[in-house]
Formats: structure tokens, C-alpha cells, sequence
């Protein structure tokens, strides 16, 4: 334990912790899927996932435009990936360039009144994986207590820079193991060991956040089913992460604090929960309602209350579904959220663009709602060259139309084609 990251750490302890805030009211229920015109109760509901990492490498990046575009479909919230690895150089020093540049993103979604969701899922380890978790171990002096001191400087530096940001979600898909894997990208941890790991994660996060801006909501790293909604692995996670924190062991500050300090209340470790109910079949709206009605569920019966809930990804793949079948999920979809869920306050869809180049799955992204705007890129080496010869970059799908009319959005979507 340095005694640089002690003196901090005593300095935060004098702050009160500020209590939890409440759940903001989810949007009223409406009429039954079906109805002509959606009507618009909650604009925060039709969000939209921005990534500034695929975006930055395009000579032709205009975050001006980009954001219009968000406004002319639209879009009332932005999930923003802030990664550490991107906006930190360590722990308690930020990259000025790159904050400077993620300001000025931030900015342009509040000049239109989106709220603004931050999400972190890297971190600083000694291993070669930057989403890498080390193995759980609180004995004095692990290498885990360790890394879980600089987790939550980590996140203090992050959210002392940008305090514009109104919802911080703590990681990605807490439960996958692609995403929890050992320091060195290895898929070695079982369910339970997955939510061991995230309790501690999400109340170190929790506390960093609280402390510096009690005004910004906590977010679970969105859950998933890595083989689609309704498979059972979030309602099995979220079991086990409750047994976590009911049980007295997590929830304080280890070495630091004695274990009487710990929390056992779920807001301590999460303000809203969150999870991405991707469906790889055809859509079904009353299939798509009763997955996620027993997932929250879950919530209700272990919290004893209702708890405000956010998708920040979900989306349909090009690669599985053509564009006008997309387009058709899209529409239904926002329609029985908003009519048929109304502990879900926002949806931001997976994604804005099309990346058209192989990503760390191993393929082309074509979740996008637009094609990938940078004419560098080429769809060719995953589709042939039959698609890359129809596309115009930057130009919307019919799914983009879909979703314009389900969030009352207007405009011209081709602004970022080339005359």
C-alpha cells in the first residue's frame, strides 16, 4: 500500500459518502404495440451508442455533423465508451489531448439536451488484457486489493474530469466471459467468480463516483445472454451478485476498513441496473416483454422495490438480418418497451455506425444504422465486393428511418454523404 494512494484515500474517507440518489420516474406505460404515430413520452428512451474510438481515425470525422445527425434521428441519450486506457494516462493523471477532444463530443450532445452515459470498461493491470480482471483474492496484500485500490483512483480521476457526465456504467458485460477474463485474456472464471469479481468492482466504482459527483448516477455494466435473450444467464448472474452483497463480505474498502463497514444495500454497488437484451432469432414482442419482465423480476423480489433499468446496448446485425427485417425489429421493439415496460428509462441502441473493418470479433460490425462514413474502409473483406459496390458511406439504412419515426425525430439523414 503506497503511502501516496493512503493520503488520498484519507482524504476521501473525510467527505461524506452522499446518500443514494433515487431512481429517476420511469416513463408512464402507454396503449398496446400497433398504434400509427409512437407518441414521444420519454426522449431519453431512444438513445444511441457512440463510440469515439472507431470514429477518430476518419480524415472526414466531423463530431459536429455526427451529433446533428443524432439530433435529426432523434436520439435523447448518448452512451459514450470513456475508457481509462483512452482518456487516463495512469491512474491520478488524465491524456489532455484526448479529454480535450471527449469534452468537445460531450458538448455537442448537451447543446441538445441528450444525457450523457459514460461507460469504462478497461483498467490498469499487469497483464496484456486491458478489460483483464485479476483473480479474486482479499487476503492483506494480494495483487487483487491492489488493483482494486487503483480501480477506484482510477475512477475518480476519470469522473473529477468530466463531470458533465450524468450516468457512469461500471464496465461491460460483467457476466461474459469475453469481456471478464483473466489479466491476460484468458475465459478461466465461472459464473460465480464472474459476480464475486463484479461486486467488488461495482462498490469500488460506486464509491469513487459518489464521492466526486453525487449528482451522477451508477450503473451496472450492462449484463448479458451471449446466446440471446431469454437463455437464463442474467437471471442466474444476478442471483449470485445479490448473494454477494447480502452476504456481509463485500461492500468496504479491504485493508483499510474493517469488515463492519460492510454495505449491504444494492445502491451502494449500483444506482441502476442494466443490462443488453440482444435477440439473435426473428422478433417477437411478447417473447422480447416476458424475458425481460423475469429479469427485472429478479430485481423487485431481491431489492423490494422498483429500480430503474437501462438497455445501454441492443441492436440487430446486418449480417444476420437484412435491412428491412431490421428495420421492422427496431420499430417493434421501441414500441413494446415504451408501451409494455415502464422501468426502462433508456435505450441506446448498438449502433450509430457500421464498422467496416475486421473488429476484435473477428468481423465487420454492421449493427449500425448508417454505413461506415469512412470511405477508407471497405466492407469487401467480409461481403464480397457485391456490397461495397451498392454502399454510399454515410448513408442511412432503412433501419435509421425506423428508427427516426419511433423517436420523433426529423431531418435530413444524408448529411454525411458526399456530394
Amino acid at each position: 500500500m503506497t503511502k501516496k494512494f493512503l493520503a488520498v484515500l484519507a482524504a476521501a474517507l473525510l467527505a461524506l459518502v452522499a446518500g443514494c440518489a433515487a431512481p429517476a420516474a420511469p416513463p408512464s406505460g402507454g396503449d398496446r404495440p400497433g398504434e400509427e404515430e409512437p407518441i414521444v413520452q420519454n426522449k431519453a428512451l431512444y438513445g444511441m451508442c457512440y463510440s469515439l474510438q472507431e470514429r477518430t481515425d476518419d480524415p472526414g470525422w466531423d463530431i459536429v455533423a455526427e451529433t446533428q445527425l443524432m439530433h435529426s434521428l432523434g436520439v435523447g441519450s448518448v452512451r459514450n465508451w470513456m475508457h481509462f486506457s483512452m482518456l487516463l494516462e495512469s491512474k491520478t493523471k488524465i491524456n489532455e489531448a484526448a479529454c480535450e477532444r471527449m469534452h468537445a463530443v460531450l458538448a455537442e450532445q448537451k447543446k441538445y439536451g441528450m444525457t450523457v452515459i459514460g461507460m469504462n470498461h478497461t483498467n490498469f493491470n499487469e497483464g496484456t488484457a486491458l478489460s483483464g480482471k485479476p483473480r479474486r483474492d482479499v487476503s492483506a496484500g494480494s495483487v487483487y486489493i491492489s488493483w482494486l485500490n487503483d480501480y477506484y483512483l482510477s475512477w475518480r480521476t476519470l469522473v473529477a474530469e468530466f463531470p458533465e457526465v450524468e450516468y457512469w456504467e461500471i464496465d461491460n458485460e460483467i457476466n461474459n466471459p469475453d469481456f471478464m477474463t483473466d489479466i491476460y485474456g484468458n475465459r478461466v472464471y465461472t459464473l460465480q467468480e464472474m459476480a464475486q469479481i463484479s461486486a467488488d468492482m461495482l462498490y469500488y466504482a460506486s464509491r469513487a463516483i459518489r464521492e466526486i459527483n453525487p449528482a451522477a448516477k451508477t450503473v451496472m455494466g450492462g449484463i448479458t445472454e451471449p446466446e440471446g435473450l431469454g437463455h437464463g444467464e442474467n437471471v442466474a448472474f444476478l442471483e449470485e451478485l445479490y448473494n454477494c452483497i447480502e452476504s456481509g463480505e463485500y461492500g468496504y474498502l479491504y485493508g483499510l476498513e474493517g469488515q463492519d463497514r460492510a454495505s449491504t444495500d444494492p445502491d451502494d454497488y449500483f444506482e441502476v441496473v442494466c443490462w443488453h437484451p440482444y435477440v439473435w432469432v426473428a422478433f417477437d414482442a411478447d417473447d422480447f416483454v416476458a424475458a425481460n419482465d423475469a429479469i427485472y423480476a429478479v430485481v423487485k423480489e431481491r431489492e423490494g422495490k422498483d429500480k430503474e433499468v437501462i438497455f445501454t446496448e441492443v441492436g440487430f446485425n446486418n449480417a444476420r438480418s437484412t435491412e428491412e427485417e431490421a428495420a421492422a425489429y427496431l420499430e417493434a421493439m421501441f414500441t413494446a418497451i415504451a408501451a409494455r415496460m415502464p422501468y426502462v428509462t433508456m435505450v441506446t441502441y448498438f449502433k450509430l455506425f457500421d464498422v467496416a473493418k475486421i473488429t476484435w470479433t473477428g468481423r465487420i460490425s454492421r449493427y449500425g444504422l448508417f454505413y461506415d462514413p469512412n470511405d477508407d474502409r471497405s466492407y469487401t473483406a467480409e461481403t464480397g465486393d457485391d456490397l461495397q459496390s451498392r454502399l454510399t458511406p454515410g448513408a442511412p439504412k432503412r433501419q435509421a428511418y425506423a428508427f427516426q419515426k419511433v423517436a420523433g425525430g426529423n431531418g435530413d439523414l444524408t448529411v454525411l454523404v458526399e456530394s
